[in-house]
């Protein structure tokens, strides 16, 4: 049987709404989402941050899942059909929910699966005074979302891109014309002149930097690797080489913030996989095919880092266009904890940039955001080998800096800065690796398609 208490409220920022237990598991209800703990002993060991065992079918994974669905009917969150499960959140803020906790009251669930909260839609949380945001990076598809946040919120937005006169600029600026001061000017963050800082284009990213109070970099280089590139230096050459771009440009904004001595906050967007071990197949396949990006934007976070302004990094995963679909959650997590990759809408990414940005919680913090299509409890299947069982799934807990739900706001109270140090990271020898691999996999490719070809000539008719 099941034992349903109220709980009390917990050290932690998220309100405890409900608390219960099924077996030896026990489940909380949160605003932000509903964690799982495991006590006791599992095989005669203590389980700390996960099963010592592990889920090897998918039945007993399906049971696992209809348990927690049990217990998440207790505690007022209900499940929907096939497309996945709804997290309930409640309705109020969070007094109101420890009062609606504290009187017995389940949250309520909405029809999407998302949180009401007594903060307008457009508004953005600790704005202070008159501020003014430049926005490098602006015309793109998640710069143009962040941009037409913050105009919608009253905030007014200095937008740098390489050419005012596009139209993307322009569109940009029609588009948030109903809301705040949107200024696009002119910067290059790769001109020569602009890293000498002398000439014009040093010039122009002064003006650009001047009277700012947040500076947001969310551009990046797209740059596929050449066969050339192993004779020549293309980072040393190409202006649209990460090295250019992810690194030197992001750190010539660095330094030019803390110069101004009015920039409080430099965010600056980079990829979930810079805080991947270099070995991760991810990590071998995107430095292999763009040019060794993931060195550079690691090469370009740590200049963020020692530039002396208080920083925010936001680590993406994989990017969608489409809004996020209902039932959905978002996992965020902070520091060095292992966010589980996951698509990822770009709306959702605007947003948690756009409220980082003036959030105290998320000074010197390191996020990573990442989607899921249903709310996962605080668990996670991944695959591990054993020479007992071999290749098999097993279910861990996530780590404990992975909050889960739909509130940003509520989700950001709980980060923390970051407690480490970056240091670099050796990539390319997993890279030439690689590359050797698939050079002697073509070569013997080729040689038995050679062979056969041989062989089809030489018969006899």
């Amino acid at each position: 049987m099941a034992s349903l208490a109220l709980a009390p409220r917990p050290p932690a920022a998220a309100t405890v709404l409900l608390r219960t237990s099924w077996g030896s598991h026990s489940y909380e209800c949160t605003r932000v989402c509903w964690r799982r703990q495991r006590r006791g002993t599992h095989h005669g060991q203590a389980v700390r941050g996960g099963y010592s065992g592990g889920v090897t079918s998918a039945s007993s994974v399906l049971r696992r899942q209809q348990q927690r669905q049990r217990i998440l009917s207790l505690v007022g969150v209900r499940i929907g059909g096939r497309g996945g499960a709804t997290v309930a959140h409640t309705a109020s803020t969070t007094a109101a929910a420890a009062a609606a906790a504290t009187a017995g009251e389940a949250s309520q669930s909405s029809e999407d699966g998302s949180q009401a909260s007594s903060t307008l839609p457009g508004s953005i949380d600790h704005v202070i005074g008159d501020e003014l945001v430049l926005v490098v990076g602006g015309t793109g598809r998640v710069g143009r979302r962040i941009v037409a946040r913050l105009a919608a919120a009253g905030v007014r937005v200095r937008v740098m891109t390489r050419d005012p006169s596009s139209a993307a600029a322009a569109e940009l600026a029609a588009a948030c014309a109903g809301g705040g001061a949107v200024e696009v000017v002119r910067g290059d963050v790769t001109e020569s002149d602009a890293a000498d800082g002398a000439g014009d284009e040093a010039t122009n990213l002064r003006n650009a930097m001047r009277g700012c109070t947040q500076v947001i970099a969310c551009f990046g280089a797209q740059r596929i690797a050449r066969v050339t590139d192993v004779f020549t230096s293309p980072e040393d050459r190409d202006p649209e080489h990460p090295a250019a771009v992810n690194y030197r440009g992001v750190a010539l904004l660095a330094a030019l913030a803390a110069e101004s001595g009015t920039v409080r906050r430099f965010v600056r967007v980079t990829g979930m996989s810079v805080g991947y071990p270099p070995m991760h197949i991810v990590a071998v396949l995107l430095n292999t095919v763009l040019s060794m990006t993931i060195r550079w934007q690691l090469r370009g976070e740590m200049a963020v880092r020692s530039s002396g302004v208080a920083y925010t990094v936001v680590r993406p995963g994989s990017l969608s266009d489409q809004p996020r679909a209902g039932g959905s959650v978002l996992l965020l997590g902070h520091g060095g904890a292992h966010v589980p990759a996951g698509k990822v809408s770009r709306d959702d990414v605007a947003e948690v940039i756009t409220l980082a940005t003036f959030h105290p919680a998320a000074a010197n913090a390191t996020l990573g955001i990442a989607g899921a299509m249903q709310p996962t409890g605080g668990i996670k299947s991944e695959m591990s080998w054993d020479p007992a069982r071999g290749m098999h799934y097993r279910v861990v807990e996530m780590e404990a800096g992975v909050a889960e739900g739909t509130d940003v706001r509520a989700m950001l109270a709980g980060v923390a800065a970051d407690c480490d140090d970056l240091h670099e990271k050796n990539h390319g020898p997993y890279v030439k690796a690689f590359v050797a691999l698939l050079v002697g996999m073509a070569a013997a490719a080729l040689r038995g398609l050679l062979s056969l070809v041989g062989r089809f000539v030489m018969s006899p008719a």
